[in-house]
């Protein structure tokens, strides 16, 4: 989220207790959420797309909290991932074709085009627009859909068939990419399925499909049944269980029970070990919970089970098992934040002080938007004597309702320290404001 000048009040609670860090997202019906284990998974599935289809750019996204199955490319092609998209995926190949669709649309140039077509027109909201209509075929709110594009007097039926076009065209992009991959799955196939049975159900009949800016879904399965070149079944075994652990642990904080009904053991019991905690039964839920930890290598059960003990207020004994998955994990830094903003400084030596003071800067400068980051730094400054760093976030805590013209005078005063981390620092909030 780019700062302005609100801080963000801290990383906010699913249900009763932290699994998913969320922050507000500039998407207005989702918030963002920011969890390690989904995106280092997510990250890995983009890595071989880009490196299948020799793609020379970094391609970003994002993870929204959104019952919607949905993914979409916005203006500034970053990809945005509901959770309901994971949630209804029978495996990684679905979430890799949807993946690789909206690649598609960025190394496709479709942004680009599709903007000369709205700047042409200059009738209506670009960026508003472009949420809706940049993304893949899995949007699940046709209101949206018929409100911001179907009824829009700019937009003229040649618009919408080059659309359908450009849509058709990623579909074969993400065909192709999995051929590259030599993956395959019926996944494929049953989510759009999914999609179209859910389309229907709200009131989304074949009519509205022919004037929607993406293909028929039967168009759509018959294309990939017909694809010739990408017949077999192959999985990556490994993603597949790393995907089924993250979907069980969505899942766990959802309320879809048909899903989580149908999943296979561990996942199942992982999911419904979380659903326990969030009503209230903790002992329940830690003993399945161990018992899953036993029987599995997985780091990742280790933070659930932080997240869970953290949430009930066991917060020394939360941080062991953070501090376990940092072993392994060492870049996870949204365990390593649970353990910082709960440092009891007091009785700490300047010694200790000054090694949580530099080993955590990395959390200053990825998090300087996070509220309980700032008080805490605040506080290790203090024990220390940092004067300077002091004065800088008294300066930046008290930014909220200062001019804009006032800042960027302030901010100059802060540019000609000499100490090169907190310069850093300095330049990054001067860059986001």
């Amino acid at each position: 989220m780019k700062m302005k000048k609100k801080l963000d009040g801290g990383l906010k609670k699913i249900s009763i207790y932290l699994l998913f860090f969320i922050f507000s997202s500039d998407i207005s019906y989702s918030s963002q959420i920011l969890d390690y284990e989904t995106e280092e998974f997510v990250k890995e599935i983009i890595e071989d797309i880009i490196e299948v289809n020799k793609i020379n750019k970094k391609i970003t996204f994002k993870l929204n909290n959104s019952n919607e199955i949905n993914a979409f490319v916005d203006i500034n092609n970053v990809i945005h991932i509901n959770s309901g998209l994971i949630i209804h995926c029978a495996d990684y190949v679905a979430l890799m074709s949807v993946l690789a669709h909206e690649v598609g649309h960025i190394d496709l140039n479709h942004i680009a085009l599709r903007k000369k077509t709205i700047e042409n027109t200059k009738k209506y909201n670009t960026l508003g627009l472009l949420s809706v209509i940049a993304g893949s075929a899995l949007t699940q709110n046709p209101q949206l859909l018929q409100g911001s594009i179907l009824t829009s007097g700019a937009l003229s039926n040649r618009y919408i068939v080059f659309s359908k076009d450009q849509e058709m065209e990623a579909d074969l992009y993400a065909l192709k990419t999995l051929n590259l991959l030599r993956t395959n799955s019926e996944s494929i196939q049953i989510l759009l399925e999914t999609i179209e049975q859910k389309l229907l159900n709200k009131g989304f009949s074949k009519d509205d499909q022919r004037v929607s800016t993406h293909p028929y879904f039967e168009d759509r399965i018959l294309l990939i049944k017909n694809f010739e070149d990408n017949k077999k079944n192959n999985l990556n075994e490994n993603y597949n269980k790393r995907f089924n652990y993250i979907k069980a642990k969505f899942l766990g904080y959802s309320d879809n029970e048909e899903v989580l009904t149908a999943l296979n053991e561990p996942f199942k019991t992982y999911a419904e070990s979380i659903k326990l905690a969030r009503s209230g039964n903790l002992k329940m839920s830690l003993q399945n919970l161990n018992e899953i930890i036993k029987k599995n290598n997985n780091n990742f059960l280790l933070e659930t089970k932080a997240d869970i003990l953290f949430s009930y207020g066991y917060t020394k004994e939360a941080k062991k098992f953070y501090k376990k998955n940092l072993e392994k994990y060492p870049l996870n830094y949204y365990a390593q934040i649970r353990i910082f903003e709960n440092i009891e400084t007091k009785n700490l030596s300047n010694n200790d002080t000054e090694i949580i003071f530099e080993n955590n800067k990395n959390l200053l400068y990825k998090f300087y938007n996070n509220k309980n980051v700032l008080l805490k730094y605040f506080e290790l400054a203090q024990k220390l004597n940092k004067n300077e760093w002091l004065e800088f976030f008294n300066f930046f805590l008290s930014i909220d309702d200062m001019e804009k013209e006032v800042f960027d005078i302030e901010i100059k005063n802060y540019k000609n320290t000499k100490d090169s981390d907190l310069l850093k620092l300095v330049n990054m909030i001067e860059n986001v404001n």
